[in-house]
């Protein structure tokens, strides 16, 4: 399961989303049923996240 990267953050997906990154599927984690949304990794999909990390910490200032 290394090839995919599973979301469980809303913001996070809404984030991919608006940059054209399309999931595989959705559906229930089995215990907790939280909702994810599973992604195939690939360079782009590695520089989003990146891009998503470096605007939280700079929301938050760092910390």
């Amino acid at each position: 399961m290394n090839n995919y990267f599973f979301c469980y953050s809303t913001t996070l997906f809404h984030f991919l989303k608006a940059n054209q990154q399309r999931y595989i599927v959705a559906g229930l984690h089995e215990k907790t049923l939280n909702k994810f949304w599973l992604f195939e990794k690939t360079p782009e999909l590695s520089r989003f996240l990146d891009e998503y990390d470096a605007r939280k910490s700079e929301a938050l200032g760092n910390r």
